[in-house]
């Protein structure tokens, strides 16, 4: 997913869920919205995702999450993670040249963070300045280098 779908997808999760509840944080009323996870993707989509085998109470507990996601996106604040001060999406540029990754890569960025690969894997891209977008998922931090179709798991040194 580019950078451009992935924020166009959190800016439109983030504004449906804030024109439906308002300034209303209370997640048990998601379950009361015309809005779901449903919704927003095909039934194909919806089904390879294996968002179909939830049930109704885990669809309402990742409409939730969604939510507070949204909330949290639009507010600035992350993850409110204070030991290591990186939030959930991280958009930066590799300060000089990228030539991709091959085992344990250090990724200097022009905001100064320092971020290194976090699982073996070998890519060669070239690319000089390219913008990066790093974000949180449920096993770590992934990296998405601009042009580069394969993202990697990386871990902040700085």
């Amino acid at each position: 997913m580019t950078k451009q779908k992935f924020l166009v997808l959190v800016c439109s999760l983030s504004i449906l869920f804030t024109t439906t509840h308002g300034q209303n944080k209370q997640p048990a009323k998601v379950k009361d919205s015309n809005i779901h996870i449903e919704s927003l993707m095909t039934p194909a989509e919806f089904k390879s995702c294996g968002l179909s085998k939830l049930t109704p109470d885990e669809i309402a507990h990742l409409d939730s999450w969604l939510l507070s996601f949204g909330m949290r996106l639009l507010s600035g604040r992350g993850d409110d993670n204070k030991t290591s001060g990186t939030s959930e999406v991280v958009e930066s540029v590799i300060d000089g040249e990228f030539h991709g990754w091959d085992g344990e890569t250090i990724f200097k960025l022009t905001n100064g963070q320092i971020w290194q690969q976090a699982e073996y894997d070998y890519d060669y891209e070239y690319a000089y300045r390219p913008e990066v977008m790093i974000y949180k998922t449920a096993g770590g931090y992934k990296m998405k280098v601009e042009d580069v179709e394969d993202t990697i798991y990386v871990k902040r040194i700085k």
